[in-house]
């Protein structure tokens, strides 16, 4: 019987949370249930530890915090799941050789399923992938060459900053817009102690309703080029979702952020404290600052 997979979303933009991942391999272990996380959003700005946290499969994307353009899907896969994952190999026909299921000297049909069901789509078919980017260069696809040097340039300058400094500084600016938004008023939705460092979600004022929500957020863009995110379903018009990720998460993006944001409030007829945001920010940084540990870009 194949193990079940328990996935889990480590910095969901939607909730702007992360998942307290740390004791769930265990548990899953225990179970025989293969851990598998989306780590899209969160990977290169909030603790990621796969191996120490036993984490089967991990996916990544390059747009959030590593800064990259949107299209590629780095992943890691643990023994544990390669074992699964070879439980249903299959070479197609054409590329098979001698050792492979249905391949020369193979008694067997070539359309034996002593690997398991074969897997229906190739876009799905880790086994393939595998064995595209393993020593047997398998052809699985055509690789988009510009997303690979991207994802390369992505690991490159993460590896130049260092993936602690890199973690720390999402922090430090994610601390400096929360407390920014706070500064201005605005409530801070969900449960801010599993916080994502990378991006806060921020409750809209109640007397503007959905509609005065979306006419903030396009007057900030209208009036200077700043873009912050809705939220879906339930929380449309209820959330703003603020982002201090990859470039943006520096100490000029997160004050100017927040002035723009004072101002559309007041035009939107929303009174908040004058400077109150951009004051808050500060203190955040001078307090950083003052303990000799920031990095204050």
């Amino acid at each position: 019987m194949r193990p079940k997979v328990l996935a889990v979303v480590h910095g969901d933009t939607s909730t702007t949370m992360c998942q307290p991942l740390a004791d769930i391999g265990a548990v899953c272990r225990d179970l025989g249930v293969l851990l598998y996380c989306d780590a899209t959003a969160s990977v290169g700005g909030n603790e990621l530890r796969t191996d120490a946290w036993g984490l089967d499969v991990v996916t990544a994307g390059l747009q959030k915090c590593l800064g990259g353009p949107s299209g590629s899907a780095p992943i890691t896969i643990s023994p544990r799941a390669v074992g699964v994952v070879e439980g249903r190999k299959h070479v197609e026909a054409g590329l098979r050789e001698a050792g492979d299921p249905g391949g020369p000297g193979d008694p067997g049909d070539p359309g034996d399923e002593a690997r398991g069901r074969v897997i229906a789509s190739n876009y799905l078919d880790l086994a393939q992938v595998m064995d595209y980017w393993g020593p047997r260069r398998l052809n699985h696809h055509t690789e988009a060459t510009s997303m690979l040097y991207a994802a390369r340039e992505c690991a490159r300058l993460l590896l130049e900053e260092g993936l602690d400094a890199a973690v720390a500084r999402h922090a430090l600016h994610g601390r400096a817009m929360t407390a920014g938004v706070r500064g201005l008023g605005l409530g801070v939705f969900g449960d801010v102690a599993h916080k994502m460092h990378n991006v806060v979600a921020v409750e809209v004022p109640e007397r503007l309703g959905a509609q005065g929500a979306d006419a903030v957020r396009a007057a900030l863009l209208t009036d200077f080029g700043i873009e912050i995110g809705t939220s879906f379903g339930p929380l449309h018009g209820r959330v703003w979702r603020i982002g201090t990720m990859g470039h943006n998460a520096r100490r000029d993006a997160v004050l100017v952020t927040l002035a723009a944001l004072e101002h559309a409030l007041r035009a939107a007829g929303v009174a908040v404290p004058p400077g109150g945001g951009v004051d808050a920010a500060r203190q955040v940084y001078a307090d950083d600052a003052e303990r000799g540990a920031g990095d204050d870009r």
